[in-house]
């Protein structure tokens, strides 16, 4: 096993092409060239984590005064969706800090998982939260309650969409630069919000025209469905990463076109691509011509591996060569036309 996380088989150690191969510390240092060229940063994900918590802890604060002065159920709506908001953003938090930490004897993938078993728990609170929504908007149909002070509601949800947009500025930064599930499922969320805001604004200032007070929970109503599906959305997405769904055949197909670019690759299978928190595991086979020395072979493996980890810097690559026209690997029960 090498330095690169390249392992490498294959019978070809009969006479061929040789191909100098880099020693370990030039291959340390070519792998640092490489990432530089796509910034992974994970810092910027708990970054993203602690900015949740304060801005809508703001918002929260802001949302309860507004609700308690107006008595609006779709005030209230947001409001509730905001505590469970500040919820899932803690254990986002706690989930980032987790999955960062090192692999270990008993974890030798690391901890990334860990990021789709907090999702999971967001799924959940975000489902709940849209429960309680409902509950307080069919009472409201059956014990209408007036909406008071919408001017100054309205002001506190103008001010809760600045702040949520802010927000997911800072988080889409931070899924570009980690691809973190737990801050993909808070952006998603967030991201709603400002639709979910626009309506409840939109409700305020239709009561202060004249417009009947049923439209407040009845737009309640249609957020409470709309935040059980967010909830769903992020709840699959738990799930795929938890029983390693295939990744989309879009990064699929980008991993076999640079794996094909290289001339020395015949050509490729068994090819594996999963989502581990930040981390994307990537395994499959190359075929190469059986002529060539094995020592050629693992340079034509380090060569692929580069190009990979150009445009998957945040990648473990795991890289098996076979001899061109070798039987069918029976190292896997599936097989996969190239």
């Amino acid at each position: 096993m090498h330095g690169s996380r390249i392992a490498v088989f294959s019978n070809a150690f009969i006479l061929g092409t040789y191909i100098p191969m880099a020693t370990h510390k030039d291959d340390t240092i070519q792998r640092d060239n490489v990432s530089a060229e796509r910034a992974f940063d994970p810092s910027r994900a708990v970054f993203a984590g602690w900015a949740a918590i304060v801005i809508v802890g703001i918002m929260i604060f802001a949302k309860g005064t507004a609700y308690f002065l107006s008595g609006s159920v779709s005030v209230l709506s947001t409001l509730t969706d905001s505590l469970a908001d500040i919820m899932m953003s803690a254990t986002a938090l706690l989930s980032v800090k987790m999955s960062l930490k090192p692999a270990d004897e008993c974890h030798r993938y690391g901890h990334g998982k860990i990021e789709g078993l907090f999702a999971l728990i967001q799924s959940v609170f975000i489902i709940g939260a849209g429960a309680v929504v409902f509950y307080n908007a069919i009472l409201n149909i059956i014990n209408p309650e007036p909406i008071t002070d919408q001017g100054f509601a309205a002001g506190v949800i103008i001010l809760t969409l600045v702040l949520t947009f802010l927000l997911t500025r800072i988080q889409k930064g931070a899924i570009k630069s980690t691809d973190s599930l737990a801050i993909e499922a808070d952006h998603a969320h967030y991201h709603s919000d400002i639709f979910i805001n626009l309506g409840v604004l939109a409700v305020l200032i239709g009561t202060i025209m004249g417009l009947p007070q049923i439209i407040d929970p009845l737009f309640a109503l249609i957020i409470a469905v709309y935040v059980w599906y967010i909830g769903y959305g992020v709840g699959k997405n738990a799930v795929d990463m938890l029983l390693d769904r295939e990744m989309d055949n879009e990064t699929r197909q980008e991993i076999i076109d640079i794996i094909l670019s290289h001339s020395s690759v015949k050509d490729y299978h068994d090819l594996r691509v999963i989502r581990s928190g930040m981390k994307i595991l990537i395994t499959f086979d190359i075929e190469v011509d059986p002529n060539i020395l094995l020592w050629s072979a693992h340079e034509i493996a380090l060569e692929v591996e580069r190009e990979i980890y150009k445009s998957f810097p945040q990648s473990e690559i795991m890289i098996h060569v076979d001899p061109a026209g070798s039987p069918t690997d029976l190292r896997h029960n599936d097989e996969e036309a190239a």
